[in-house]
């Protein structure tokens, strides 16, 4: 695979994109953030609640209401997080969107947690057996989503199975180009974060275009099957 072709072509969507694709990553993170925030305050409230008030009853409740609303939380979360993935497939393919994008897909959050609820426990039941193939499960279902993302009609399982079968024989080359990364990984945390406004948003649209190239040829933008240039 030419990682640095798909790499530069993430790189010309990013530049090409109004506005910016900083500015919907600081939206995007910014809500991701808040989110955490408000699970981890309401757990601790409730908790308190509970211990400072002695009783079980009360206690019992307010675990219940605490779960409640972290689910909830969570199910909000995971809903914006498939919005950013479809903003960064539009991006790739030169396609109008915006921040707008992190919030139409409510309608669809019951199949978005399911699929991730569905990958995390595989990959989770995987990873028992050894690291190794909890691994290579992740990397099998890692095209589910962009699956989700342009066909919202189609099941969990079916997303699932297409992205196994977009990954057969693919499995090194997409890890491969997930250690690419590792630099500009470094580079976020040394910079406490911040250099992932653009981090994040030049990792999962070339994610995406990686999952463009995986389609028939007649659908796919662009192959780069051939070559290994040098890459940034």
């Amino acid at each position: 695979m030419n990682r640095a072709l798909l790499k530069q072509d993430a790189k010309d969507a990013m530049r090409a994109a109004t506005p910016h694709p900083a500015l919907t990553t600081l939206a995007y993170l910014a809500i991701t953030i808040a989110f955490s925030m408000v699970i981890g305050t309401v757990t601790s409230l409730f908790g308190v609640t509970g211990t400072l008030l002695g009783s079980e009853t009360v206690g019992f409740v307010s675990a219940l209401i605490s779960m409640i609303l972290a689910v909830v939380m969570l199910l909000l979360a995971a809903t914006i997080q498939f919005g950013y993935y479809v903003y960064c497939l539009k991006v790739f393919k030169h396609e109008e969107t915006g921040v707008g994008e992190l919030f139409g897909y409510f309608s669809l959050f019951l199949k978005i947690f399911g699929l991730s609820l569905w990958i995390s426990l595989f990959v989770w039941l995987w990873s028992l057996l050894c690291f190794v193939p909890g691994i290579i499960a992740g990397l099998r279902y890692s095209q589910a989503f962009f699956i989700l993302a342009e066909n919202p009609e189609k099941g969990i399982r079916q997303c699932v199975n297409e992205s196994k079968v977009l990954m057969s024989g693919r499995l090194w080359e997409f890890f491969v180009l997930q250690l690419s990364f590792i630099p500009w990984l470094i580079l976020t945390s040394i910079t406490c974060g911040i250099a992932g406004l653009y981090v994040t948003p030049y990792t999962t649209i070339t994610y995406a275009g990686y999952y463009l190239s995986l389609k028939p040829p007649v659908e796919s933008h662009r192959s780069y099957a051939d070559g290994q240039d040098s890459e940034q």
